[in-house]
């Protein structure tokens, strides 16, 4: 009766042993980047156009900017810029400052103020519906 509960806690215990082998071997690790301040610019004239600078730092000269992921909810859009770092690399801890601009998804967004976050740090723009805007880019508030 000791025997089959034995065998069970001996494969458990093999199993997670091997867990812990894949998550050596995977060749990058993945993390959030540190962002410090954003500036959002907008772009009155249809079609509409929003463009996010992100600046921050990375922790080292290995990591670096993998992906821009958006979410939207609501009137709000949440940004995560996502970085990778080979595994195993030697780098000095040595923050690397970053920018990072890129274009918001606001294709079919009514009139009306909206709010993007990216890893924490907050701005807003507006979509206006007014022919007689400005072609220009406006410059957000910071927060």
């Amino acid at each position: 009766m000791l025997r089959p509960a034995l065998g069970l806690a001996v494969a458990i215990a093999l199993g997670c042993s091997g867990m812990r082998a894949m998550e050596e071997d995977r060749a990058y690790q993945a993390g959030v980047a540190e962002v410090a301040r954003i500036d959002v610019r907008e772009h009155r004239e249809p079609p509409v156009a929003v463009a996010v600078t992100a600046y921050g730092q990375l922790p080292d000269a290995c990591t670096q900017l993998d992906r821009v992921r958006q979410d939207r909810h609501g009137s709000g859009i949440d940004v995560t810029l996502t970085t990778r770092r080979e595994s195993g690399a030697a780098c000095a801890a040595a923050p690397q400052p970053f920018i990072k601009t890129f274009q918001l998804m606001v294709d079919g967004f009514a009139p009306g103020l909206y709010f993007v976050t990216v890893n924490g740090v907050s701005g807003s723009f507006q979509v206006f519906n007014d022919p007689n805007a400005p072609d220009r880019f406006e410059r957000d508030r910071i927060w």
